[in-house]
């Protein structure tokens, strides 16, 4: 029970955000135990061998996430209306799907698979290329099956911690399963500037994979720091480890 109100509370404090988003008080970790009892200690202990290596990446992010991130995404938020970010967002989970249909076959999960083949099919056509996610409205959301959760089922483990630059709390295993996931998933670029030359389209795939960046910080309301917590490097670290536990026991 302990630990579920401790994961809740963590939840409930990374979701908190505030409307402009505006970064708090920028401050460092502190590298320090969660607490003298050996009991809560030993509930949050998590495998991270390279834990000086990880610290200084959290760090690393945080500063990147408050000096480039935030300030170009609250542009990007102040300039587009919230229907046209919603559009933009659907668009990129659309292909995300491509991904998760293949893990649901590799993990033999028909109904998964089927739900994720349908909602690319509907929402691609009928959803106008993904801008409507058609089925998400009928009731029917994404699903949330990548290869790290594939290899989990397939019983491997999942490793050392491993904080990586930009993507932020992962696992050795998670981390190949990223890369893999991203070779699956589709660029739409590859169908909007098709016919372009090749200076032109690099340029404009550039620019698309820089909105999908964006993007991807936008659908993410965690912010560094503001936890409110001097744990906050332990309890991410938690929280990341316990749900990777939870999405592949499901």
């Amino acid at each position: 029970m302990r630990v579920l109100l401790l994961l809740l509370l963590v939840l409930a404090c990374g979701c908190a955000t505030t409307p402009q988003h505006q970064p708090g008080p920028f401050q460092a970790p502190v590298h320090r135990g969660l607490s003298e009892d050996p009991e809560v200690e030993r509930l949050f202990l998590v495998e991270d061998p390279w834990e000086g290596f990880n610290r200084s990446m959290y760090h690393f992010n945080a500063q990147l996430d408050r000096y480039v991130y935030l300030p170009v995404l609250r542009f990007y938020e102040a300039v587009l209306p919230d229907s046209v970010q919603q559009g933009v967002s659907n668009v990129f989970n659309n292909f995300k799907e491509i991904p998760i249909f293949v893990n649901s076959v590799l993990q033999g999960n028909p109904k998964k698979a089927s739900v994720s083949l349908g909602r690319f099919v509907f929402n691609t056509t009928i959803g106008l290329g993904g801008l409507v996610d058609v089925l998400g409205k009928g009731g029917i959301p994404q699903e949330n099956e990548d290869f790290g959760q594939t290899l989990g089922v397939w019983g491997v483990s999942s490793g050392p911690y491993l904080v990586l630059p930009v993507l932020g709390p992962s696992g050795l295993r998670d981390a190949g399963g990223t890369a893999f996931d991203a070779v699956l998933t589709l660029n739409p670029a590859n169908f909007l500037f098709d016919g372009m030359g090749w200076a032109a389209r690099g340029t404009a795939t550039t620019g698309v994979y820089g909105v999908k960046a964006v993007d991807a910080r936008h659908q993410v309301k965690f912010r560094y720091y503001e936890t409110g917590s001097p744990f906050e490097y332990q309890l991410v670290r938690f929280v990341y480890a316990k749900k990777r536990e939870l999405d592949i026991a499901k």
